[in-house]
């Protein structure tokens, strides 16, 4: 791999010189080919990578080697979670850790109230923002209603 910077790369540096404890020789081979093939953008996209690693290695290895990954320090957090996220998904309900789920939940429990919140400053701010012009407004329409002897 040319660059050390794309995310498939660190990947297989930390499965190689890290982590690599039960992965064999035939499936680092597919993974590095399947690395291989993909476009930059591809080996440095997480849920592109994460894919390779279920493929070949299993949904529950790959996240064991991404937290391992995560903690010898080759990937960002950001790609961590980008990476847990399309590993974790796919799995049928009764496999995702429960943690993992009451995360997801107060997380999604937030991003609505967040929203609403959100939502509720807009709106107040919409409507402070055309009070002033209704007013002058009116006021102008009071103008042309006693020029004209309304």
């Amino acid at each position: 791999m040319p660059n050390d910077t794309v995310l498939g790369t660190q990947m297989l540096k930390g499965l190689v010189t890290e982590t690599i404890n039960d992965v064999s020789y035939d499936q680092m081979n597919r993974i590095v080919r399947a690395l291989r093939g993909m476009s930059r953008s591809d080996r440095d996209a997480p849920k592109r990578v994460a894919d390779v690693l279920a493929r070949e290695l299993g949904p529950q290895k790959a996240l064991e080697y991404l937290e391992k990954a995560l903690a010898a320090g080759l990937i960002k957090a950001r790609d961590y979670e980008h990476m847990r996220a399309a590993l974790i998904l796919p799995l049928p309900r009764e496999e995702i850790p429960g943690p993992t789920v009451a995360r997801a939940a107060a997380e999604l429990l937030e991003t609505q109230t967040r929203l609403r919140e959100d939502m509720g400053k807009l709106a107040g701010a919409g409507r402070k923002a055309l009070e002033k012009p209704f007013q002058d407004l009116d006021k102008d329409v009071k103008k042309i209603r006693k020029a004209w002897g309304l």
